[in-house]
């Protein structure tokens, strides 16, 4: 028997393996400074015409020229007239009156009368009824008296007389027709009466 032909089974060499290269890292990427963004500037809109420039004019229409008229000037209205107030009428004169006023305030100075005034009362004659007012004053109803009689024993050689007399402690009041009236009264009734407070407007007559 033929010698068995050493077989040998060659064992297939496995196959070698490539050695596989090891992936390569991909390198590692610097990191890039980012510029700073840029701020956006909002594109300015183009300005708007004006209306008036943006239209045309229009052209002027040729026609006749109309004149303007002219501003009428308002005149200032004319001012009112103060009438001037017509001068105060003259008062009539009363010279006797005057004069009896002044003999009875001669006759109360020598009474020893203190305070003698005669006012003018000529301005309100016709309501009061009268044109002088004697005043006088006395310390007691003795004196007041006194004056009163001796203005009587003055007027009566001359016809004239007293209208009224009206006589208390305190006050003696005697009218005469010429217009003349007069107060004799003690201190405290002068100043209770009041009587020069009265006629204040009044002008005062010298005795």
């Amino acid at each position: 028997m033929a010698a068995k032909k050493k077989t040998t089974t060659a064992k297939k060499s496995a196959p070698k393996k490539k050695p596989v290269k090891a992936a390569k890292k991909p390198a590692a990427r610097k990191p890039v400074a980012k510029a700073p963004a840029k701020k956006r500037v909002a594109a300015k809109s183009p300005a708007k015409k004006s209306a008036a420039g943006s239209k045309k004019k229009a052209p002027a229409r040729k026609g006749p020229r109309v004149a303007k008229r002219p501003t009428l000037k308002r005149k200032p209205a004319p001012k009112k007239r103060v009438a001037a107030k017509a001068p105060a009428a003259p008062l009539p004169e009363a010279k006797v009156a005057l004069e009896l006023a002044r003999e009875v305030a001669r006759v109360a100075a020598d009474k020893k009368a203190e305070r003698i005034l005669i006012i003018d009362t000529r301005a309100r004659a016709s309501a009061v009824g009268y044109d002088y007012l004697v005043l006088a004053s006395g310390e007691a109803d003795r004196q007041l008296a006194a004056i009163q009689e001796g203005v009587d024993q003055l007027f009566k050689p001359r016809g004239i007389r007293a209208a009224s007399v009206e006589a208390s402690p305190e006050w003696v009041c005697a009218t005469w027709d010429e217009g003349v009236i007069a107060h004799f009264f003690t201190a405290d009734r002068r100043e209770e009466m009041d009587l020069e407070g009265l006629w204040r407007d009044a002008p005062r007559v010298l005795p």
